[in-house]
């Protein structure tokens, strides 16, 4: 990988290979620590059904805008994760921290892939049973699961990408904030990000909303749309955790 600053969560990937990750192994038993301190996350479009009963689903500013979901109100913050480590019970779990310490980097000059773990992740450690490689250097199911994992997460990102690129082209798109009060009293607030306008989905052309349709985009929409009742389930979190500062 190329010397630059590393994706969300990521501290020191590396390519995996027998040569050097041989003795190491996927330790299970490590936890979602690694998420504590990000208050939102990418997701990808297939995501949307079932990350909408639990987060808030918005987009991102600026030049381009790919969904996120909230998981707090603080920027070093993640509601989501306990003091254990664990994440809430009967909370779906999103792709990019399940794909975690795997990822896919690009080779320089080329389309080609690599599979790469983050060497300094407490989920990488000799002695545990599932091993990256066998005795003979060749790659077990744990890593063969990875790698299609990571292959499938890719596909569905580029996928993503382009119904981003629509909504952005269709202009529904308009910034917002959002606000939460805490039992106590206390309230919290939220900008830098944006949502669909409904008043301006709803004059979209014909031929654009034919498109959307076609393409099965405006499920997605709606299951934003519905993700915005999820900001109480995030207020009752940090409420639970007591932290709102």
């Amino acid at each position: 990988m190329t010397n630059r600053s590393f994706p969300l969560l990521y501290k020191n990937p590396q390519p995996l290979n027998p040569e050097q990750h041989g003795q190491l192994s996927l330790n299970p038993q490590a936890g979602y620590g690694f998420a504590h301190e990000t208050n939102s996350l990418p997701l990808v479009i297939e995501e949307f059904p079932a990350a909408c009963r639990d987060y808030v689903i918005v987009f991102t500013a600026g030049e381009s805008a790919m969904p996120l979901v909230m998981l707090g109100m603080n920027p070093d913050h993640n509601a989501y994760v306990q003091t254990n480590g664990q994440w809430t019970e009967g909370t779906y779990v999103p792709a990019y921290v399940r794909r975690y310490p795997f990822i896919l980097a690009e080779n320089e000059g080329s389309d080609a892939l690599t599979l790469c773990i983050d060497f300094d992740s407490t989920w990488v450690a000799p002695g545990h049973e599932m091993a990256f490689f066998d005795d003979k250097g060749v790659k077990t199911a744990v890593t063969d699961r990875a790698l299609a994992f990571c292959q499938s997460f890719h596909q569905q990102m580029q996928q993503t990408i382009e119904f981003s690129k629509a909504l952005q082209a269709a202009q529904i798109l308009v910034d917002q904030h959002a606000k939460v009060t805490l039992p106590n009293g206390e309230s919290l607030s939220l900008s830098g990000f944006r949502v669909v306008d409904e008043q301006k989905l709803r004059q979209l052309s014909a031929k654009t909303m034919q498109k959307f349709v076609e393409r099965g985009w405006m499920g997605l929409i709606y299951a934003h749309l519905i993700s915005m009742g999820s900001m109480n389930k995030l207020g009752s979190l940090l409420q639970a955790k007591g932290q709102g500062a």
